[in-house]
């Protein structure tokens, strides 16, 4: 069942924008948007923000937090490394699909709390595609595909559907389209990284805490899930082999780093446009800028920077509150 803004009040979007791994700042915006009490009614969101946004309305935004803490993401990068690299791109996103259901466990957009809108670009007509109805991961697989890394993806009548960042990378206009009448934006991409490190547990003595964060059960029995995909992948004839020889470091930049930064810059380009032409009510901007595309071990920092960064923009938030409670005052 779908939650509805209460009757009279403006109805509050929000855009979730793309970035790869500077997306764990999403988590963090989140996290302190729902302290605050800031009342979400609709959600837009481009790539990585398209992924976030499904697992937030899908009501698991606390088992990702959970699995950010506790996985191993340099071991989690054999989930998407597979052994035949087809022509349109280095991988088929068959693993990543099976991850994403177990970790949203939503099968259709509308079975989601409130209206989503997942952004994706058609490569044959140049045009934006924005999914609000249907498969839920056929919309995140699309709207997450890089070009060149993930094969292009499928949907209905369209059967080459790409990252959603080479046209819309931070929503706000499929938004208004939905009804939204003040509207959030969090860019991941053009602020840069300040080196905000989270928090650290402290023992008696000062010293930091030996134990782990305690996890949820669903936690515990996807990383048993993904722990045993793992496990039948490192029996796969050469995979050790090849993951070593991708992951190598080298002065030399690999086809990864190509890809994800050549995407990247049209991102940012495309991002300052659209900003410029459509802003939002207000504007989130994460110091998470130095993380690359594809760091997803960069987790906590990039969680606590959207924190902070909302922490930042308080005296605007409150205005938003008073101006959404109060909409004739």
């Amino acid at each position: 069942m779908r939650s509805k803004a209460q009757p009279g009040r403006p109805r509050v979007g929000l855009a979730l924008g793309a970035g790869g791994a500077r997306g764990w700042a999403h988590v963090g915006v989140l996290r302190r948007l729902t302290d605050l009490g800031v009342p979400i009614d609709c959600v837009a969101g481009t790539s990585i923000g398209a992924l976030i946004g499904a697992v937030y309305l899908a009501g698991r935004l606390e088992l990702l937090e959970d699995l950010a803490g506790s996985l191993d993401w340099k071991q989690l990068a054999r989930l998407f490394v597979e052994v035949n690299f087809p022509r349109s791109g280095i991988i088929t996103g068959r693993n990543i699909e099976r991850f994403l259901q177990e970790l949203i466990d939503v099968e259709k957009i509308e079975e989601l709390n409130r209206p989503y809108a997942a952004v994706a670009t058609d490569l044959q007509t140049h045009n934006e595609v924005v999914f609000t109805r249907g498969n839920l991961i056929e919309a995140v697989r699309a709207s997450i595909s890089i070009p060149g890394i993930f094969t292009p993806a499928q949907s209905g009548r369209h059967r080459n559907l790409v990252d959603g960042a080479l046209v819309n990378p931070l929503p706000v206009s499929v938004l208004r389209a939905m009804g939204a009448v003040q509207i959030i934006a969090v860019d991941i991409s053009l602020r840069p990284g300040t080196g905000i490190e989270p928090p650290q547990a402290q023992g008696e003595q000062g010293e930091p805490e030996a134990t782990p964060p305690e996890r949820s059960t669903r936690a515990d029995d996807l990383l048993r899930k993904l722990h045993k995909q793992l496990s039948q992948l490192s029996r796969t004839a050469g995979i050790d082999e090849t993951i070593r020889k991708r992951t190598k470091r080298s002065s030399e930049l690999s086809i990864f780093d190509v890809l994800t930064q050549s995407t990247r810059i049209i991102e940012d380009q495309v991002t300052r446009s659209r900003l410029l032409a459509d802003p939002p009510d207000l504007l989130i901007q994460p110091a998470v800028g130095d993380i690359a595309t594809l760091d997803f071990a960069r987790a906590a920092p990039a969680i606590a920077a959207g924190e902070e960064a909302v922490n930042e923009k308080l005296s605007a938030i409150n205005s938003l509150l008073e101006g959404v409670r109060n909409p004739s005052g």
